[in-house]
């Protein structure tokens, strides 16, 4: 995930930041920001401080001046990412209501789940409006529901 922002000091700030390792890195006008430490760098011979990440908002501290790197998720966006989780493993780890609407729980749930909550935050990021951030969430969180409906079918239907 990259994000690019203009400061007026320090011209053009490039935010890196792998899904998988989780490794960031600072661009500042080209030139790679020389890592001190994990959350330190040195850009124009000055200390600065990374803190956060991608989902929470990367802010850069130099001289006592904030860089916001990227935006912080929203109120509605952990609400909507968090959804999938809630009803899957609450749903699906209740006989009773397995009766009526079966989905699978447990660990399989808990993976699939998981993944929704992080699809449904990378999708939402993506997005502009408030409104296609709400509907990419609400997606999200049935397709994931429908995924488990159907693996639930798959496993009732070869064990009957």
């Amino acid at each position: 995930m990259k994000e690019s922002i203009r400061h007026p000091l320090y011209g053009e700030i490039i935010y890196t930041e792998s899904f998988w390792s989780g490794k960031k890195t600072l661009t500042v006008n080209g030139v790679d920001a020389q890592r001190i430490s994990k959350k330190e760098y040195l850009i124009n011979e000055k200390r600065a401080i990374l803190k956060g990440n991608y989902y929470t908002g990367a802010c850069l501290y130099i001289d006592g001046e904030l860089i916001q790197l990227t935006p912080k998720s929203t109120w509605y966006e952990i609400i909507l990412s968090i959804l999938p989780l809630v009803f899957l493993l609450t749903w699906g780890n209740s006989p009773a209501l397995c009766a009526i609407f079966p989905v699978i729980g447990g660990a399989i749930g808990g993976f699939l789940a998981g993944g929704a909550f992080v699809a449904s935050l990378l999708f939402m990021r993506r997005a502009k409006s408030p409104m296609s951030k709400i509907f990419i969430g609400i997606g999200v969180c049935a397709v994931s529901i429908l995924i488990s409906f159907a693996l639930a079918i798959i496993i009732l239907s070869a064990l009957y």
